[in-house]
């Protein structure tokens, strides 16, 4: 892990003592409610995303690799002041992969094993980040929550990053990681598991492709998906796209830029490994659950992907948390993120552990 600054250890405190104050106090700070669809933000969520607008943010840019790193610096620092407590956990960081480059990867053991847990359970997780940003320790505290929450050993998965690494790269990545980790169970304390795919927003996708493309290989195949606001859609811009186009965190400008970064410009963007939304074999995937947020420009794509995974007779469960925004579960600062986070884990315990009952 990497440790703060002084400056973000100043931003992180400054912000936590203004998350616990009373919620007249927070309200006056924050302003009016804001309501848009007919929904209303979560009151910390507006506290973040006023704090957030103050800054200008860092664009990655493929044509200039000082700001694409002054790009990532940023990245990293956010998440770093917005993650929270860390979940004490016994953590081991490890190689994955047959060829180089081999992928940084990091194993979370639960101290304690959860109620109604599986006894032999493991979540494969995959980072968001636009596919430019993101890396273990981004995503750090996240992966402790879920396997607190679970029970499960999380195994957070590296892969490298667009526009140095553009498009297939990524998936052949995460395809050798779950492929080597397949055959090294023991070493990964584990026996006969039941397997999970997950990720956030891009690794959201990363994981949905996966399941996909695994399910006509001869390898244990994963009982379960857990896609947390992922990005399904990429030609279309769907209404989500344009009523949160800006102000909420993610905006449309940053998505077309974390593309742009991502897929060749000669690549048809409805193939199915950069859209599953346009893939043709979903039945074939495991149970799911999709977590979308209220205040998400990709909000309306994970929708889409969810009855169209329904419509193919996957077993889905859609879980919407209407107040929040995209990128809550890396802001584990806010109580209402961290519900918001155990309500999921929990949901995602009881599919491993129906699986593992069957």
């Amino acid at each position: 892990m990497t440790a703060m600054t002084l400056l973000e250890k100043a931003k992180t405190t400054s912000l936590n003592t203004l998350l616990n104050l009373p919620r007249f106090a927070k309200r006056r700070i924050a302003g009016k409610p804001i309501r848009v669809d007919g929904l209303e933000l979560d009151l910390d969520m507006q506290l973040l995303v006023k704090l957030s607008n103050l800054e200008k943010p860092i664009r990655p840019s493929r044509q200039n690799p000082q700001q694409l790193q002054a790009s990532r610096q940023a990245f990293n620092a956010s998440t770093r002041i917005v993650q929270g407590k860390l979940v004490p956990m016994s953590t081991r960081n490890l190689l994955l992969g047959q060829d180089n480059p081999r992928l940084p990867a990091r194993l979370y053991t639960p101290h304690q094993q959860a109620p109604n847990q599986a006894t032999d359970a493991l979540l494969f997780f995959l980072h968001g980040g636009g596919w430019v940003h993101g890396n273990l320790d981004t995503h750090d505290n996240l992966c402790r929550h879920l396997a607190q929450i679970t029970g499960a050993r999380v195994l957070s998965v590296e892969y490298q990053k667009a526009p140095e690494n553009p498009w297939p790269t990524a998936v052949n990545d995460v395809l050798r990681a779950y492929e080597d980790a397949m055959h090294r169970l023991p070493e990964l304390g584990l026996n006969d598991p039941v397997i999970a795919v997950a990720g956030d927003s891009a690794g959201g996708k990363l994981a949905t492709v996966l399941a996909r493309k695994l399910a006509d290989r001869a390898i244990r195949q994963p009982a379960a998906q857990l896609l947390i606001y992922p990005s399904a859609d990429s030609p279309r811009e769907v209404g989500s796209r344009t009523l949160f186009a800006d102000g909420f965190l993610l905006t449309d400008e940053g998505i077309r830029i974390y593309k742009d970064c991502y897929i060749p410009a000669d690549q048809d963007q409805c193939h199915p490994d950069i859209s599953p939304l346009y893939a043709e074999d979903l039945h074939q995937l495991p149970p799911a659950i999709v977590v979308t947020a209220g205040f998400d420009p990709l909000r309306d794509e994970g929708r889409d992907y969810a009855r169209k995974m329904q419509q193919a007779g996957v077993a889905v469960q859609w879980i919407e948390y209407p107040g929040l925004v995209h990128g809550f579960a890396n802001i584990l600062c806010s109580q209402s993120a961290r519900d918001a986070v155990n309500d999921m884990g929990s949901a995602l315990r009881d599919l491993m552990r129906c699986h593992s009952a069957g």
